[in-house]
Formats: structure tokens, C-alpha cells, sequence
């Protein structure tokens, strides 16, 4: 009976620690998420109005692939209608960055290449943008942000040039998820008025 006893038992231990290899095996599995947190610190505590806001890591939250989707109007920049693409951001050295947008509406393929500079501690970034339909343009943007870990990239652009017009540009950028963004566009030709053009939506691929 004793050796009974000790059979059962040590193949019980076996298939419990057979489980125990499976359990693991499926947790190991399951990717991490931790890349997509999103950017609220855990003050392990509910926060104040003199809560120091922390810098948004623009590594941290844009490098990666993106997909897009934008419904816009006619404007000096060409005609609207809808895009829709992927965007590929990469780190080129610290503090630089490169997006590429590959995208395409009812007139075709287009292509718009970013090079970007982001000085952290100052709270400013740079860019220059080429875009494939005919134009390329520069911009300078104020990182805004607050304490529940929602960001504004306010760009402005300098007057450019398209089809002979003079064409200025705004893109504000919003952050308020980990998984999405959306970016605000307004357009101003020879020194009029800015036009509110279709927010372009962005989602992680």
C-alpha cells in the first residue's frame, strides 16, 4: 500500500508540473504590451495642480509602423478626397527621427518623407517635409502637455510655395492614447485666413 502511495504521488507531481510548463509556455507567448503604455506617470497617487508635467518621449511613443485615414476637402494643395496609407517612424540618431507616409487617394499614389528634430528638455521640434505631390515645406512646433499624459505638437509651417501660391501650413498633433493619435491640418494661401481641413486619424499597425 505504501508503494501505492508513492506511485500515485509521484505521478501527480509530474502532471502538475506538466501544467505548470504549459501555463508558462502560454504566458510566455502573449506579447508584451508594455510598448504601449500610455505616456500618465503612475504617481501612485491621485495627481495635483502642481504636479511637475513630464516630457513626452517621442522615441517611446511614435517609432513604429502606423496606418491612416483622412477625408479632406479641395485646397490649394490639390483635391481632396480620401487617403488612406501606412507611416514608418524611425530613430536616426538621438534626439533625430525619420517618417516615411506611403499613401494613396482617387488621384494616386503619394509619398511624403519627414525628417524631424526634438530636443526634449526644450520642449521643441523641427521638421522638414517633402511630399511627392509637388511641394516641401518646413515647420517648428511647441510641445505642450499636462499631468493625465496628453501631448500637443503644435507645427507651423514657413510660407512655401505651390503652384505659384504662397502656402502656409499648421499641424496640430494630438496624443491622448497609446494606440492613436490624430493630427489637425490648416491651410493659408498668400497670406489669408487659415482653412480647417479633415483631421488625418492615426491608429498602430
Amino acid at each position: 500500500m505504501t508503494l501505492v502511495r508513492l506511485v500515485l504521488a509521484v505521478s501527480l507531481c509530474h502532471v502538475a508540473s506538466g501544467f505548470s510548463r504549459i501555463d508558462a509556455a502560454a504566458h510566455a507567448q502573449v506579447p508584451s504590451t508594455s510598448q504601449f503604455k500610455g505616456l500618465m506617470p503612475n504617481l501612485g497617487r491621485p495627481t495635483r495642480p502642481d504636479d511637475t508635467v513630464p516630457l513626452l518621449d517621442f522615441e517611446k511613443y511614435f517609432v513604429g509602423q502606423w496606418t491612416f485615414q483622412a477625408d479632406a476637402p479641395d485646397s490649394v494643395l490639390g483635391p481632396g478626397g480620401e487617403s488612406t496609407g501606412t507611416v514608418t517612424y524611425r530613430k536616426l540618431a538621438d534626439g533625430f527621427f525619420e517618417a516615411v507616409t506611403a499613401g494613396k487617394n482617387d488621384t494616386g499614389a503619394f509619398t511624403i518623407r519627414e525628417t524631424i528634430a526634438y530636443h526634449r528638455e526644450q520642449r521643441m521640434a523641427f521638421r522638414h517635409v517633402t511630399d511627392s505631390r509637388g511641394y516641401s515645406y518646413v515647420q517648428m512646433a511647441e510641445v505642450g502637455g499636462n499631468i493625465g499624459g496628453d501631448y500637443r505638437l503644435f507645427f507651423k509651417s514657413a510660407p512655401f510655395l505651390v503652384n505659384g501660391r504662397s502656402v502656409r501650413l499648421n499641424h496640430t498633433i494630438y496624443l491622448a492614447a497609446p494606440l492613436t493619435f490624430r493630427i489637425d491640418v490648416e491651410v493659408a494661401e498668400d497670406g489669408g485666413s487659415f482653412q480647417h481641413l479633415s483631421p488625418w486619424r492615426y491608429r498602430r499597425h
